[in-house]
């Protein structure tokens, strides 16, 4: 993740940035304050924390502080949803009541939005552990005004009073929460006139250290996160601006294999959304992944894609890595009944305490201390 030098094809100028390794070493060495903001763009690798971001989260929180959970969307939560910061939709203590859930696809931070009717509720709790201070000092709820006045209340413990939030005016829009008094909460979010369209929180503490946002969602691929439209580019622009990122990390592909997107449809996507991301973050360091081949039948291997993609983004200046070259090269060595099973019965996702770990790890190294950038060859993380 070097400086951003020189993008072409980028609408607004780029302003030289940082590159993580720097920035997460000053961390290390206790430079007061300092926040990485890291912004995951994704499918169900990256939308299930399990898989791998719950893991890689906790590492660089670990090592370098956490400065809050940053994005947390209606569609899957947070990266660490399935330990410090719990949200479901499929479970009725989270997410309860009228609710329309989009198709994937909308102009949203996670391919979704969801609209309530009066009494639906959402509820989001803490749990605070050693390495993860779950207080929060900023909140504010993202939501798409649809010029007509809605009504919504929040508390962020049981035992609290209810807070009045009136949601009005067209587009995308954010209204700021009140901060709560302790650091464990439950915070519930419940309708009581109207109709909004919401699309998540974005939450912060006041120290320093790694925010990571959960930017993914489960089946989506790369037409699902950019689209000619241009009404889509103007609102996803407008909320994606509301998240504040130093650095995206974009693994998409999975999908488009399984769907048949032709590669060089997939890469024309990728060139969309990062002119997108270029346009509201132009400091941002924007990272490529490219997942590995599984034994799922598909039409394209992924070195199909990899072939577009990598030259492509080595030309923009722009960090590529690709799983294959942590997985290894042989894919029947690590599908699930190969003799190291990394990818579960499925033939898709990876076994978490295997596969997943090995991700983790992988990107851990990725952001530390870089990628080999020899074109043509399978770099490895740089120790």
């Amino acid at each position: 993740m070097d400086y951003v030098e020189d993008v072409r094809s980028v609408p607004a100028p780029v302003i030289e940035a940082r590159s993580s390794r720097e920035r997460l070493a000053g961390m290390a060495k206790g430079k007061a304050g300092e926040v990485l903001a890291i912004s995951v763009i994704g499918d169900s690798y990256s939308a299930g924390q399990d898989f791998y971001l719950k893991d890689l989260t906790q590492h660089l929180a670990k090592d370098f502080g956490f400065a809050g959970p940053g994005y947390v969307g209606f569609n899957h939560g947070a990266a660490l949803g399935g330990s410090n910061f719990k949200y479901s939709r499929s479970n009725k203590k989270y997410f309860g009541g009228d609710w329309d859930v989009s198709s994937l696809g909308e102009a949203s931070p996670d391919s979704r939005t969801v609209t309530g009717q009066v009494g639906a509720y959402l509820e989001l709790d803490s749990t605070e552990t050693a390495a993860i201070n779950t207080s929060i000092a900023h909140a504010k709820l993202l939501y798409l005004g649809d010029g007509k006045t809605s009504e919504m209340r929040y508390r962020w413990t049981p035992s609290d009073t209810w807070h009045p939030l009136t949601m009005a005016g067209s587009g995308v829009q954010e209204i700021q929460l009140s901060a709560p008094a302790n650091d464990k909460w439950a915070l519930r979010l419940e309708v009581v006139k109207g109709s909004p369209t919401l699309f998540g929180l974005w939450l912060a503490n006041n120290q320093g250290g790694v925010r990571v946002s959960k930017l993914a969602a489960s089946g989506a691929a790369s037409g699902d996160f950019y689209k000619s439209d241009r009404q889509w580019q103007t609102q996803w622009k407008a909320v994606f601006s509301k998240i504040p990122a130093d650095v995206y990390l974009i693994m998409l592909g999975g999908n488009d294999q399984g769907f048949g997107v032709k590669p060089k449809d997939y890469l024309e996507n990728m060139k969309g959304l990062v002119r997108m991301i270029r346009d509201v973050h132009p400091a941002a360091s924007i990272n490529v992944i490219l997942r590995q081949d599984t034994t799922r039948a598909s039409t394209y291997p992924m070195t199909e894609y990899a072939q577009v993609l990598e030259p492509w983004a080595r030309s923009e200046n722009i960090a590529y890595a690709s799983l294959q070259c942590t997985f290894g090269p042989d894919f029947k060595r690590y599908a699930n009944d190969g003799p190291t099973p990394m990818i579960g019965p499925d033939k898709i996702h990876p076994i978490p305490g295997s596969g997943g770990r090995l991700i983790a790890d992988y990107l851990y190294r990725v952001m530390v201390g870089g990628v080999s950038e020899v074109p043509g060859e399978c770099g490895s993380a740089l120790k």
